[in-house]
């Protein structure tokens, strides 16, 4: 019965908004953004990267492969100069190994909570293989000479001063209040008039609030800041095929607003 429930979900879905529509409105948000290269070859550049660092090719099936890596891709393209780049939630590595092959002229800054924290052991189900986890995830980024690995609460970021403005921030920590609220703002306040800040998995809207997985929080919270004149924000479909249509996913990309600083 679940089964048949989900597909009539899916194909309602795909109904109301068919994959040529979804397609049409992911290009316009690219060119939204200046970001105006065709989006196979900002796919072409990611997969270049990925091949070099022994990845599988871009699929968005694969682990947690999205369209924040062509996102990616395409900024590495792009004419800003992104010498700085932070990201707020580590997990495996990967993403900011890809960051590193993307903008090898760059600090890549990737902050996660501390080995022996209960929210990391508890979380994604690494309770039982914690160790391999941290291996793993340590030799990846070992490897990378651009990484530098923060292991603090992101909580912490309002109280450190040694950060320099970032050009780049990725937020990807706990999606729900209060901590991706107040990562939110910690990363404004690391924004210069250029910068672009990312955020992933973006609920427009959900019945649920998972403080580590599934909320609103995150787009309430960058809706304030436009509401405030402080953010312009765009959304991408974090997944394009049939079968993500009905999750309403999304990631996120903001600038300050020209009038701020």
């Amino acid at each position: 019965m679940l089964k048949i429930l989900n597909f009539l979900k899916i194909e309602f879905s795909e109904y109301k908004k068919p994959s040529n529509k979804r397609y049409e409105s992911l290009l316009k948000t690219y060119k939204l953004c200046a970001l105006n290269k065709n989006r196979n070859h900002y796919i072409e550049i990611l997969n270049g990267v990925l091949k070099e660092l022994g990845f599988p090719i871009y699929n968005e099936s694969e682990g947690m492969y999205s369209e924040h890596l062509i996102i990616f891709a395409a900024i590495s393209e792009s004419n800003l100069k992104i010498q700085n780049i932070l990201e707020i939630g580590t997990f495996d590595g990967k993403t900011a190994t890809i960051l590193a092959k993307l903008f090898p002229n760059s600090e890549v800054k990737t902050i996660d909570l501390s080995d022996n924290d209960p929210i990391f052991i508890n979380s994604y189900a690494r309770k039982n293989n914690a160790k391999e986890f941290i291996r793993k995830r340590n030799t990846l980024i070992s490897r990378s000479k651009g990484i530098k690995f923060i292991q603090i609460n992101s909580l912490e970021l309002s109280l450190r001063n040694e950060l320099p403005n970032q050009d780049l921030i990725w937020v990807d920590g706990s999606h729900g209040y209060p901590i991706v609220a107040s990562d939110i703002t910690n990363a404004i306040g690391l924004m210069h008039k250029e910068t672009i800040l990312m955020c992933d998995d973006i609920f427009k809207r959900t019945n649920k609030y998972d403080s580590l997985y599934e909320s609103a929080a995150g787009f309430e919270t960058l809706s304030a800041f436009r509401d405030a004149n402080i953010l312009e924000n765009y959304f991408f479909s974090k997944r394009i095929g049939k079968k993500f249509n009905s999750k309403n996913k999304y990631i996120s990309l903001s600038k300050l607003r020209r009038n701020k600083k």
